[in-house]
């Protein structure tokens, strides 16, 4: 492994992506190491093309009859036509000194030939996508890639690796993306330690959503998140590494047929933001993000123990109908969160746990938390919920998200749910 993280390092060194988000990260220079697009891509003939497999230590797995290996890309999903941004590997996804993606993983340019799929390669699946003017062939609708380290025939460095903001795979004839079993570990990060797992060029964190089940992720492929959160995936049970519980590892079945790695019920996942090839062990690019529909919740880093890691929360205020009233300002994707109070709590419990906090996550803290605008610092405390975790009171009364509603509105107000109803906070502490 460590050999052959050395030759991925030299051959695509920091290649990685810009991505316009608030959350930001380091855009570094691509290797001056570059390959030539494979014979078998070069649109030259409209005889057969021909997918056919070969047998690696990673399985069985697609590539060309030249014997190039075939890789897939977690980013691919994403709907950058419909968002404004770019992390589909095409020539638009560049590098921070204007190399393309295409570059360092050549697609498999269709010829205008039959497609033809051997040694288990199913035809009928085999398929054609255009994008940004250049037609790839596609397997079970997925994209087919080459890659610039793959020097001889049959090579397979290019996976698990992160790079482009994504995570690369060999593709099985099945459809589904050839996965390691992986190891769950702990990383220092600067909140502290969290929970990471390693893909081919080192150390990634690990997130959690708060609108998951421990027997469903509703992170897919609606709206590209499985391409900007992508599963931690396994064959088998993943292993625990020093600190970490091995009775707290589980696996769910996704939608999509793969296996997800769950630890404490919790399906874990990437940032697309810390899969940048070169990027430094311990990034929490995805601590605490909001995300609203159709996701429903908020993105944290996990603990050892299998609790969000929220690191520390901010509260602000923000306008409503001319008054002040209580918001999230600790998003690092910069949405305005409005905050309410539960009236079956009291100053010292939070009585909204299991499904109900679902639908109303608690405002989380792992420090002593803040505020800013015309919120009152001296109104803020702390409690310890159920879990272990800590809420984030205001004048006595635990504050929450509403999760249907992750935005600067008040949609949540006066709902009543659980023996109780969910009002705003006014910054003077006072609610409803």
């Amino acid at each position: 492994m460590r050999t052959r993280r050395r030759l991925l390092t030299t051959t695509i060194a920091l290649l990685t992506v810009p991505f316009a988000v608030a959350a930001a990260a380091s855009a570094a220079a691509a290797s001056p190491v570059m390959k030539t697009t494979p014979a078998a891509h070069v649109a030259t003939s409209t005889s057969a093309q021909i997918i056919t497999t070969e047998q690696t230590k990673f399985g069985k797995v697609l590539e060309t009859a030249a014997g190039e290996s075939l890789y897939v890309f977690s980013g691919d999903n994403f709907p950058f036509s419909a968002t404004g941004l770019q992390l589909d590997c095409t020539a638009l996804n560049v590098a921070g000194n204007g190399t393309p993606c295409t570059t360092a993983w050549p697609p498999v340019v269709a010829t205008g030939g039959q497609l033809v799929g051997e040694g288990g390669v199913k035809s009928a699946d085999l398929g054609t996508v255009t994008r940004n003017g250049v037609t790839q062939v596609t397997y079970f609708g997925k994209p087919l890639y080459g890659f610039i380290a793959d020097t001889a025939a049959h090579d397979v460095n290019g996976e698990e690796v992160g790079a482009f903001n994504g995570e690369w795979f060999l593709q099985r004839t099945d459809g589904r993306p050839s996965v390691e079993t992986p190891t769950i570990s702990e990383e220092v990060s600067p909140n502290g330690i969290i929970l990471s797992s390693a893909i081919a060029n080192g150390g990634r964190t690990l997130y959690l959503l708060t609108s998951d089940s421990p027997k469903t992720s509703n992170c897919n492929a609606a709206g590209g998140c499985d391409a900007l959160w992508p599963p931690l995936l396994t064959k088998s049970h993943a292993i625990a590494g020093n600190g970490v519980a091995r009775g707290l590892i589980g696996t769910i079945r996704r939608s999509d047929g793969t296996l997800q790695v769950t630890y404490a019920g919790h399906p874990l996942y990437f940032f697309a933001l810390d899969l940048a090839a070169g990027a430094a062990a311990g990034e929490i690019n995805g601590q605490h993000i909001l995300d609203p529909a159709p996701v429903n919740g908020v993105w944290y880093s996990v603990l050892p123990n299998g609790t969000p890691e929220p690191g520390s929360a901010t509260i602000q205020s923000e306008s409503s109908n001319g008054t002040n009233i209580l918001a999230d300002a600790g998003s690092v994707n910069g949405v305005i969160a409005t905050l309410y109070a539960f009236s079956a709590d009291t100053a010292t419990q939070s009585n909204c746990n299991g499904a109900c906090a679902v639908a109303w996550p608690p405002v989380l803290t792992q420090t002593a938390p803040s505020a800013i605008d015309s919120a009152s610092g001296s109104l803020l405390g702390v409690i310890q919920r159920a879990d272990g975790t800590f809420q984030v009171t205001y004048n006595g009364h635990p504050l929450y998200y509403f999760a249907f509603a992750l935005d600067s509105g008040t949609e949540g107000n006066g709902i009543s749910v659980d023996g109780g109803t969910f009002n705003i906070v006014n910054v003077s502490g006072a609610v409803g």
